[in-house]
């Protein structure tokens, strides 16, 4: 997940990510890992989050950490290599060259990322829209997150990629997602929630909490249609630009919608969107950003795609009842201080707020050390 397409055909930066790359032997001189030892690498990252969660007071934890951290997500997204290409600070084109230590690259940019998750809601609080930060930060928050992984996943970072200097992406990138977030935002109403009727309240045709199930539904399908997990754009990167970005958003919507409405008719809400669709958007980010494909890297798309999905679909379920005991101690912990978590949504901000974020953060920022760094994903065909 440390590269990006043009949209056409496949992987863009991969020459230049590799030749940076190349050069990290101050960060490590280990062999290229095994599936044993990235096996390990996610073990360890779920104990440190798991921890985290148990360990950090819970109130302040559920209502203003995790708000928060949408924020975070949004952040490690754009100064990552798919919006910024790791500007100011990370490879491929920050200012980390070979031979630096990765301690340069991961302390600067998380120092950025945590500035960007005060700074945040400090504004959305305070100046507009003026909300409080729980619950109403949750609704903002899977705007944000859900427009960020659509403007770097699908559109590419489109027009401003390719074109653009690294600090003009990623600024202008950043805007661009906080604009179409606000404009988003006037599509909800308050309604049914312990805020209705606020001053704050956008009014809008769909409901906070209904229009959140969707949400995460729709990130499932940008995620498996995105340019560096699952399918890797097929088909629609041979449409070429805007075209493709274009046919995959609609079917990206399509789907997500389906499969939100049709599930409410057979599980509850939480089950759906949190313990479904969230696993599943975790399986596909730790198939793809850790295990990188394994064992389907052998193949061109669509095969690739096909036997990457059905591989993630299954594993989610696993990881649905893993987390079915894992999460029973904070979840109790959540129902002793009152409040409106159930261990669905624990699960689900456990698996893409802590390990997700966490694994992404070391991946991106602090090159995977001391395994190598990920290189760039192979082209789709």
């Amino acid at each position: 997940m440390n590269a990006m397409n043009d949209g056409q055909h496949g992987v863009t930066m991969e020459e230049l990510a590799q030749n940076e790359l190349a050069g990290v032997g101050a960060c490590t001189t280990a062999a290229v890992p095994g599936i044993a030892q990235l096996g390990l690498y996610l073990l360890v990252f779920m104990a440190i989050s798991w921890a985290m969660m148990f360990f950090i007071p819970t109130a302040f934890l559920f209502t203003v950490i995790l708000p928060a951290s949408f924020y975070l997500l949004y952040s490690l997204v754009v100064f990552s290599p798919l919006v910024s290409g790791g500007w100011p600070f990370a490879p491929p084109l920050g200012s980390w060259r070979p031979g630096q230590s990765c301690l340069k690259p991961g302390l600067a940019t998380t120092a950025l990322l945590v500035a960007a998750s005060i700074a945040g809601p400090l504004f959305t609080t305070t100046i507009y829209p003026r909300f409080p930060l729980f619950p109403v930060g949750f609704w903002w928050g899977i705007i944000l997150f859900t427009v960020t992984l659509w403007y770097s996943m699908v559109w590419n970072g489109w027009p401003l990629n390719q074109k653009c200097s690294p600090a003009v992406r990623g600024i202008g990138g950043g805007l661009i997602i906080l604009l179409i977030t606000a404009l988003l935002w006037q599509l909800v109403n308050l309604s049914d929630t312990p805020v209705a009727g606020a001053p704050y309240d956008p009014a809008g045709p769909f409901q906070a909490e209904w229009f959140f199930g969707l949400l995460v539904w729709i990130i499932v399908w940008i995620q498996a249609f995105s340019n560096v997990l699952t399918f890797q754009q097929w088909p629609f990167y041979k449409l070429g630009q805007p075209w493709g970005q274009v046919a995959n958003t609609v079917m990206c919507i399509v789907l997500g919608w389906l499969c939100w409405t049709i599930s409410l008719k057979f599980m509850s809400p939480t089950f759906s969107f949190a313990a479904v669709a969230g696993s599943i958007i975790g399986m596909q980010n730790f198939h793809g950003a850790i295990f990188g494909y394994y064992p389907f890297l052998k193949y061109k798309q669509p095969k690739r795609g096909i036997c990457n999905f059905l591989t993630e679909i299954a594993l989610a379920f696993v990881w649905i009842a893993l987390l079915r005991v894992l999460m029973q101690p904070i979840a109790a912990k959540v129902q002793a201080a009152g409040l409106p978590f159930d261990i669905n949504v624990v699960s689900v901000l456990y698996t893409l707020h802590f390990i997700a974020l966490l694994t992404l953060i070391h991946n991106f920022y602090f090159l995977r050390a001391p395994l190598p760094p990920s290189g760039p994903p192979p082209a789709p065909e």
